[in-house]
């Protein structure tokens, strides 16, 4: 029986497709690009416009060094003046805009938390269904904002490290 068992478990390993990370990518009215690894999560009105994205198996193989074309010495004077390409005005306000997402969006959980406490004891103290309900679906809103928090911060230090590379001083950055 146990090697009948440990037969079936290897061939269902053996016939599996092997797994890879699916990822979809929208953009909303504001501009805002959002993702997910879940297309439920991917609200109605954007699904037509949603792309998939696949990330490979194995890391990307290093590019060869092309011989870079001549450049506009102007061009690299900006370059040189200003970090990445960006004055400070457009670091300040990348970072401002995002520390103020990931702030608002904290504040929404902790009321959401409270909210949720609340209900928890309403439905302890009178077994409503309604109740049951109200307190599954603030549940499934905390899950978006967590996963939402979590985009946001992933947004950041995308920033800071592409700051970092680009030699951008750290006041810019707060």
């Amino acid at each position: 029986m146990k090697t009948a068992v440990l037969c079936i478990l290897m061939l269902s390993l053996l016939i599996l497709p092997s797994a890879y990370a699916a990822f979809y990518q929208w953009t909303d009215e504001a501009g805002v690009v959002h993702m997910t690894d879940d297309s439920d999560k991917v609200p109605k009105q954007y699904r037509d416009r949603a792309r998939r994205l696949q990330l490979p198996d194995s890391p990307p193989a290093p590019a060869t060094a092309a011989p870079a074309p001549k450049a506009d010495p102007r061009a690299a004077a900006s370059e040189r003046t200003e970090p990445g390409g960006h004055d400070e005005g457009w670091w300040r306000d990348r970072f401002g805009v995002l520390r103020a997402e990931l702030k608002a969006l904290q504040d929404a959980r902790r009321q959401k938390e409270q909210q949720l406490v609340e209900l928890r004891r309403k439905r302890a103290i009178f077994q409503r269904a309604r109740d049951r309900g109200a307190v599954n679906a603030m549940q499934a809103e905390m899950a978006a904002d967590e996963a939402r928090i979590g985009e946001v911060m992933n947004k950041i230090a995308a920033l800071e490290l592409a700051a970092s590379r680009a030699g951008v001083p750290s006041e810019w950055l707060r």
